[in-house]
């Protein structure tokens, strides 16, 4: 049996929780091990979806979407879901577009 010995916050619902400045996401940690696995996988680009870890968007098609997910899973350390922006909508891959962070671009200064 569950018990609750006090009142349930008002945002109860929201799971986030303040990180600290020196902590960065697995994805954006390991951007040169994520580039170097699109490019063995033959991916245009891998986008990184927040807030959650392992939420990632990808342009092309791997020719072993399984295997794309346990690289990635081994890579980051957590649980992998890839999106694949060429099976989704105009509207919705754009608007993804503008709501990730691109993990194939450079390392920001």
């Amino acid at each position: 049996m569950l018990t609750r010995t006090q009142p349930a916050a008002d945002n109860a619902n929201v799971c986030s929780h303040p990180l600290p400045t020196q902590h960065r996401p697995p994805a954006v940690a390991h951007r040169r091990e994520i580039r170097a696995l699109a490019t063995r996988h033959g991916l245009g680009a891998v986008r990184w979806w927040p807030p959650n870890d392992g939420d990632l968007l990808v342009e092309g098609v791997p020719p072993s979407l399984r295997r794309l997910r346990a690289d990635l899973e081994r890579t980051l350390g957590c649980t992998v879901a890839i999106y694949l922006a060429d099976c989704l909508a105009d509207e919705t891959r754009d608007r993804l577009r503008q709501e990730t962070v691109d993990l194939l671009a450079p390392d920001p200064a």
